[in-house]
C-alpha cells in the first residue's frame, strides 16, 4: 500500500488539479488495507482451453466465488467508520459512502454479481433506491473486485502471459482496456494494456488498435503534449477511438491508471474520438 500511496502523492504534486480524484483512490487504499483478499492461486489448468479460445477467466467454468469474496470487500466499504478519510472528498462522494451504509452482506454480493453479469436493470433499481447514480455504484463494486483479486494479481498475469492472451479486452474480467504503457522486459520494450476495472495488465502487440484490431499505420496517429512528456494519446482513425498511453520510465507510476490522465479525456472532448474501457469519466 505504501508504494501505491507514494506513487499517487508524487503524481498529484505534478498534477494538483487531480487532487480530488486522487483523494478517492487514497481513501479506498486506506479503508481496504486490512481486508481479506484471495491469496492462494487456484489451479486453472482445467480451463486453459476455454481461456485460449478467448473466454476471460471470470467467465470460464472455474468458480472464483467473486460474488462472495468481492462482496465481502464491498461490505467493508459500506461499513467504513473512518470518517476522517472521507472528509477531503467532494460532498457528492461523501453522500455516496453514507448511502452505502444501508447495504447488507447479501445486497453487496448481489451488486457484485450484477456488475459482472451486466445486469443494468438491477443496478439502476438498486442505485435509485440508495439515492446515488448507477456509475457510482458500479465504481464501488469494481474497486471491491479489484481488491479481492489483488492478492493473486501477479500469478494471474503470469498465467495470462504463459497462455498468450492477445486481445484488447481484459483477460480476467472482459472489460475493454482503458490505458496502455511501455515497459522493459527480457523481450525488449513491450506494450502492455491496463484494465481500470480489475487492475489486470497484459502484453499486447506494439502496433495496432486494441478496440478494432486495426493495424494499418496510415489509419493511426499519435497526439503528444508538451505539458505531459510521460503521456501521449494513440488515435485510431478506423474506429475513431483513442488510447491514453504512459510512456515514462517509472514502473510504479500512477500514470498507468485511467484516473491519472483524466485531464487528457477533457482535451479529447469534441474531437470526434471516443475513449473506451475507462472506469472514471470526466
Amino acid at each position: 500500500m505504501e508504494n501505491t500511496l507514494k506513487a499517487v502523492e508524487q503524481w498529484v504534486k505534478k498534477h494538483p488539479y487531480l487532487k480530488d480524484i486522487a483523494a478517492l483512490n487514497t481513501a479506498f487504499e486506506k479503508i481496504l488495507a486490512d481486508c481479506n483478499v484471495i491469496t492462494d492461486m487456484p489451479d486453472l489448468s482445467g480451463i486453459k482451453e476455454q481461456f485460449r479460445q478467448g473466454i476471460p477467466l471470470l467467465f470460464t467454468d472455474f468458480d472464483f466465488g467473486m460474488d462472495k469474496k468481492a462482496g465481502a470487500v464491498f461490505y467493508a466499504i459500506c461499513q467504513n467508520k473512518k470518517a476522517d478519510l472521507l472528509s477531503e472528498l467532494p460532498k457528492e462522494l461523501q453522500n455516496a459512502f453514507k448511502a452505502l451504509n444501508h447495504l447488507n452482506q447479501d445486497n453487496c454480493q448481489n451488486v457484485i454479481k450484477a456488475v459482472l453479469e451486466g445486469d443494468n436493470e438491477y443496478l439502476l433499481e438498486k442505485a435509485d433506491n440508495l439515492g446515488i447514480n448507477k456509475d457510482q455504484l458500479e465504481y464501488f463494486a469494481w474497486v471491491s473486485i479489484r481488491k479481492a483479486l489483488s492478492g493473486i494479481k501477479e500469478e494471474l498475469e503470469k498465467f495470462i502471459s504463459d497462455n498468450s492472451w492477445q486481445k484488447g479486452v481484459c483477460p480476467v474480467c472482459g472489460q475493454e482496456a482503458s490505458t496502455a504503457f511501455f515497459t522493459h522486459t527480457k523481450r525488449g520494450r513491450q506494450r502492455f494494456l491496463h484494465c481500470d476495472h480489475c487492475g489486470t495488465e497484459w502484453v499486447y502487440k506494439r502496433i495496432g488498435c486494441p478496440y478494432c484490431e486495426n493495424i494499418d499505420q496510415k489509419k493511426m496517429s499519435i497526439k503528444d503534449s508538451e505539458d505531459e512528456p510521460d503521456l501521449r494519446v494513440d488515435l485510431c482513425h478506423e474506429c475513431m477511438s483513442y488510447l491514453k498511453t504512459y510512456i515514462g520510465e517509472d514502473k510504479d507510476s500512477a500514470g498507468r491508471e485511467g484516473w491519472a490522465s483524466i485531464h487528457l479525456d477533457l482535451l479529447m472532448e469534441n474531437t470526434g474520438f471516443n475513449s473506451k474501457g475507462s472506469l472514471v469519466k470526466p
